[in-house]
């Protein structure tokens, strides 16, 4: 009994562990770099203890490497030694997911976030150039029409990214060799492909036939990117386009008695918690129907029912 509480203990322990996923992040926010560039990798730590002390494990390319702290600092980096999949961990902890640092001996390069981009993520882009070398004229495209063009700023920033935004993107510089007297016009792409972060809703009644009286609850239905189940809904009930329940985190509207009055065309429109990101379901029409009415076409019905067993077996015994 002893051992086996002992190993009821150890899955739990393993259980809470593995619910710690630490996130490896770059700062500058940069998956791809030029060599000589410097970046710092952070072991983040989803934790509700604030400060809680904690050693530290990097590991590159599935291998460990040193570095006991939570960050891992990079001076200088260069292309055989530190471009690679990071991962880190804690003790009693899951290992991270890894990220990759793709660092290169280019002259220029169009660097991008590193994680994976959801509709209403900020993004932002830059044309990134050798340090020892000056630029001119830089400029943007989206699958080659122009979208900006600038003589000082070297970045591309879009608040919240939509889904038709997804594209490849190019940026362009000149840059001045041997103290510019040789300039050369270098461009480089991406292409940014944007995740849809929750589907489009769907509206769906029970019951489906709603009888005056009756409880009707109508639900908002999408599906959310496990990868961001975190992300936080809001979702709101419309018929015949006003509103008859608001924003809140719930995804059903109730009618505790349904009356005729209830009858209509019902949408409902989910939203995240910033209005980042907003989407409307199709129009599905709901018809209360009248209790009186439905009584009488049952005892119809019933009385038809009966009528043609009183028949059937009339014709039976007499046959």
């Amino acid at each position: 009994c002893t051992l086996c509480s002992l190993c009821v203990l150890c899955d739990l322990f393993s259980s809470i562990g593995g619910a710690i996923k630490p996130v490896v992040t770059f700062t500058p926010n940069w998956g791809n770099i030029l060599g000589g560039d410097d970046v710092t990798l952070t072991c983040d730590v989803p934790s509700t203890v604030p400060e809680e002390p904690r050693t530290y494990h990097w590991y590159k390319d599935k291998r460990p490497i040193p570095g006991d702290q939570q960050r891992l600092h990079i001076f200088v980096s260069s292309v055989e030694r530190d471009s690679g999949d990071y991962q880190c961990q804690t003790i009693g902890g899951d290992i991270s997911d890894p990220v990759f640092l793709n660092v290169t001996d280019n002259y220029l390069i169009l660097q991008r976030p590193p994680s994976v981009i959801y509709e209403g993520d900020p993004l932002t882009l830059r044309c990134h150039h050798w340090r020892f070398y000056d630029a001119i004229n830089k400029k943007f495209y989206k699958d080659d029409q122009e979208i900006k063009s600038s003589e000082s700023d070297s970045t591309f920033h879009i608040p919240n990214i939509m889904m038709s935004q997804s594209g490849l993107y190019k940026c362009t510089k000149q840059i001045q060799l041997n103290g510019g007297s040789n300039v050369q016009e270098l461009s480089d792409v991406s292409l940014i492909s944007v995740k849809e972060l929750f589907s489009p809703p769907e509206i769906k009644v029970t019951p489906s036939r709603v009888i005056e009286g009756d409880e009707m609850t109508v639900r908002c239905d999408t599906r959310l990117d496990p990868l961001r189940g975190g992300t936080e809904l809001y979702f709101a009930f419309y018929r015949d386009g006003r509103t008859v329940q608001g924003y809140n985190v719930s995804d059903t509207y109730r009618v505790q008695s349904s009356q005729l009055e209830d009858s209509g065309n019902y949408t409902c429109e989910v939203r995240t918690r910033s209005d980042t990101v907003r989407k409307m379901s199709d129009e599905i029409y709901i018809q209360i129907y009248d209790y009186t009415v439905q009584n009488i076409i049952r005892l119809v019905i019933s009385g038809f029912v009966l009528s043609a067993a009183v028949c059937f077996t009339y014709f039976h015994n007499k046959w």
